[in-house]
């Protein structure tokens, strides 16, 4: 038996090898190149040449080698690939597209899904991702970018299950841990935003991204003394100005911690500083009421710092040194920024959902329900409810010096409570079910901080529009509503920088706002014209000319002995820790009259929506001229 002869590789070849092996791939080009034009087989050289000049990143010089091996062998899986990528790398996805279109192996299909991705074909390049990981279930690259593309449509769930298969696949990988930690950013699911970045730290402990995004996530859980830690933390580690400056800034703002403020930026060089660091200079002096000096600052703030952010500081500091256009124009900037980095409404507007309720509360369907009386020995709540920016929270604050009572602000417990309805009729609830509710209402209130052995208050301002909801299951609730000009609550509303949901995008614009207001306040009005709402109005312009007279006959009417801890608001404030609302700024301040009659210097920029809140104005006898 004859034995097979084995012939040797040519020696350009071994020496092209031998090149690349000893990380020498320039060298090993030129064997391959030189070999080439003589060789009798020119795959082996045509693949080392390839490879060479792709781990030089020239990648143009890989493509016609590339181009060739598959014209010799169109199997070639990995040399398709590679030539895929390298027309990518020098613009020519036109033609990568036509290369992997179709294909049904793994590498092909992201490659495909990548190149849909960047034209902006969402819908096929999940579909590419999806075949992908059909095909291999380890493919990393394919279930990161099928997160990636997932969430830039909006399906944060399916983005956050695919990153958390990436993350099984890689667990050390920290990118994969940042774009799973921005998809449940996205999601609003905090808690667990929060622990995938405790998570991220284990891997990285010292990287600053994750320090800072921990810092911000905890803040949004009201943890507090956990997130200026963390921030802490980052500065400690990276002494250089960061993002950690400013957002742990933000806090001491936010918590009115102002000697706390004023020390952090005194840390800061500010001839050394970047140019962001103007953005926390611009604070301080806000805070310390040194307007021109805020306002200079304030003028370098760079566009880096988010709009949202930088315009809503330069609107407040325009609007405290009297410049109504220039304030105007940073609150209008301010609102464009919103609408344009939250996700397209795709469901009906705050007001249309108020309007659709509103139309279906008639005389019959009020006089349809059946009589209740609870029967769990529980007391009635007080709601103190109002349009925003009323004057809640400063109420809330006045209140919360009163030892009977128990005050919990903006906590979404009849929220909670209307969900767990699912969509049943008020008039047809049975009793039973009705005390289900108000003991899931209840145990709400009591996760979010209520001491039960007190009167509970829960300040939600547009709870006002879902007051026959509360009225059904807490018959004997008794209804605070603060008032102030219409005028003014729509201009305040507009200034504000709100935490964006779908009830705080219609004051994105003054006319949505003004609507919005009035679709409120006819749901209010239909309210106690409907049902025996025990309620009180409190006027916010009394309220801080005569701070004593106007809250004495609220003490008399809810019961309660009065208590001279209702009028130190300061000292409570610095006490109560985080405000929740867009007044943090102002319930530390001693009470001031500068907000009330606002509206007259913005007037001729409240013109458009002054035939909306007019009849409301002459209704509460305000002046509307």
């Amino acid at each position: 038996m004859n034995k097979a002869t084995i012939t040797a590789p040519p020696q350009e070849i071994l020496a092209a090898m031998q090149a690349l092996r000893s990380d020498d791939p320039r060298t090993a080009l030129s064997l391959a190149e030189a070999g080439i034009s003589g060789a009798a087989d020119r795959a082996p050289f045509l693949a080392i040449a390839s490879l060479a000049a792709l781990r030089l990143q020239e990648p143009d010089r890989a493509v016609p080698f590339l181009q060739e091996l598959i014209e010799r062998n169109p199997a070639d899986h990995a040399s398709r690939a590679n030539l895929a990528n390298a027309l990518i790398s020098v613009g020519r996805e036109r033609e990568a597209l036509a290369l992997v279109s179709g294909r049904q192996e793994p590498g092909m299909a992201r490659i495909e899904g990548y190149l849909k991705q960047n034209a902006g074909a969402t819908d096929e390049a999940i579909a590419c991702y999806r075949r992908a990981v059909a095909s291999n279930p380890n493919d990393l690259s394919s279930w990161n970018n099928l997160g990636n593309t997932l969430s830039e449509t909006g399906d944060y769930d399916g983005a956050i299950e695919a990153f958390e298969q990436a993350i099984t696949l890689a667990p050390a990988d920290l990118a994969i841990y940042t774009n799973l930690a921005e998809a449940l950013r996205k999601a609003d699911r905090t808690e667990a935003h929060c622990k995938v970045l405790t998570d991220a730290l284990k891997v990285a402990p010292d990287d600053i991204g994750i320090l800072v995004d921990l810092g911000v996530a905890q803040a949004k859980l009201d943890d507090m003394p956990a997130a200026i830690a963390t921030l802490r933390r980052a500065i400690e580690l990276h002494p250089e100005f960061s993002d950690a400056h400013i957002e742990l800034g933000m806090i001491y703002e936010n918590l009115n911690r102002v000697d706390d403020l004023d020390a952090l930026a005194a840390s800061v060089d500010q001839d050394k500083a970047p140019p962001e660091a103007a953005f926390l200079f611009a604070w301080q002096a806000r805070r310390a009421s040194d307007f021109d000096k805020a306002a200079e600052f304030a003028a370098k703030i760079p566009e880096s710092i988010h709009p949202m952010r930088r315009d809503h500081l330069v609107g407040g500091i325009a609007d405290r040194r009297g410049d109504i256009d220039t304030a105007f124009a940073a609150f209008e900037a301010m609102n464009r920024a919103a609408v344009e980095n939250s996700p397209p409404l795709t469901e009906e507007s705050f007001r249309s959902q108020v309007e659709s309720e509103l139309a279906e509360w008639t005389a019959d369907w009020a006089a349809g329900w059946a009589a209740y009386r609870p029967g769990d020995g529980m007391r009635d709540p007080v709601f103190l409810v109002g349009f925003p920016r009323s004057g809640t929270t400063l109420l809330d604050t006045m209140l919360m010096g009163q030892p009977e009572l128990s005050v919990l602000e903006e906590r979404p417990m009849v929220a909670h409570t209307i969900k767990q309805m699912e969509g049943a009729d008020l008039a047809t609830l049975p009793a039973d079910r009705l005390d289900e509710l108000r003991a899931i209402y209840f145990n709400s209130a009591r996760h979010y901080g209520w001491d039960d052995t007190r009167w509970l208050v829960d300040k939600h301002p547009l709870n006002m529009q879902r007051v026959p909801t509360i009225h059904r299951l807490f018959p004997d609730a008794r209804f605070i509503l603060a008032e102030r000009h219409p005028y003014d609550v729509v201009l305040s509303c507009f200034m504000a920088n709100f935490t964006m949901n779908l009830a705080m995008r219609s004051f994105t614009s003054l006319e949505e706002s003004a609507l919005t207001y009035d679709a409120v306040f006819r749901a209010w009005e239909r309210s106690i014209e409907l049902f025996p709402v025990n309620h009180m109005a409190i006027r916010y312009e009394r309220l801080v000319d005569d701070t004593g007279g106007e809250l004495r006959p609220l003490v008399d009417w809810l019961g309660i002995e009065w208590n001279d801890r209702m009028l130190a608001h300061t000292e409570t404030a610095k006490q109560r820790g985080r405000v929740r609302t867009a007044s943090y700024s102002q319930i530390g301040e001693e009470l001031y009259t500068r907000a009330k009659g606002r509206w007259v210097r913005y007037a001729a920029h409240l013109e458009p929506v002054m035939p909306i809140l007019r009849p409301w104005a002459e209704k509460m006898g305000y002046p509307t001229s």
